[in-house]
């Protein structure tokens, strides 16, 4: 990517860990990384749409140093994505839910692993993870919608085709309006980052 691409840009990190793993990430990120690269880093995920030159300015350094930073960064995987963020209601998705589900039998690793690649590749998931609680649930993910009809095809699909492995869901629903701090990472890594 070019470092003056004026494009809107979110850094995304690699997430998906539980509080052991977080604070070894951590110490990990504040043990491993001097501290220019942690500011690059902190600027990126802040605002990726930052360039280079501008990154440089503020941390009193130079655009190249800057630039082998950010290469670092993504070669070594601190960072693993740029995306825009769209606003979902101008794109007419109108509702989001988060699915929490109970996995019935982990015998059956094929069913598994066919199940978690659909999840996956599935365009309407935003987040998909395995985990435990709520009442023996053993995986969430998050959707989003245009309307209440657009919801109930995904979900009836998503019980068709895995209900035999799928014991129980609880669904919490909220329209895009209600969402008033949308799932973002930002805040947390940079908190994080910014530590000592």
């Amino acid at each position: 990517m070019s470092p003056n691409n004026n494009r809107k840009r979110t850094v995304y990190i690699n997430f998906g860990f539980d509080t052991h793993q977080f604070l070894f990430l951590k110490h990990h990120i504040n043990n491993m990384l001097k501290k220019k690269e942690k500011d690059v880093l902190v600027r990126l995920i802040k605002n990726g749409r930052k360039t280079d030159k501008q990154i440089a300015k503020e941390i009193n350094t130079t655009q190249p140093t800057v630039t082998r930073i950010r290469q670092k960064l993504e070669r070594e995987k601190y960072i693993w994505d740029y995306h825009a963020r769209p606003s979902f209601r101008k794109i007419g998705l109108n509702i989001i839910v988060v699915t929490f589900m109970q996995w019935t039998d982990y015998s059956k690793k094929e069913e598994l692993t066919e199940f978690i690649k659909a999840m996956k590749t599935n365009k309407k998931i935003l987040c998909f993870a395995r985990g435990n609680g709520l009442s023996g649930r053993t995986a969430f993910f998050i959707s989003s919608h245009k309307d209440m009809k657009s919801y109930e095809d995904f979900i009836v699909d998503i019980k068709t085709r895995w209900g035999t492995y799928i014991k129980s869901t609880d669904q919490f629903i909220s329209s895009i309006e209600n969402v008033f701090k949308p799932f973002d990472y930002s805040d947390v890594t940079s908190l994080i980052l910014e530590e000592k």
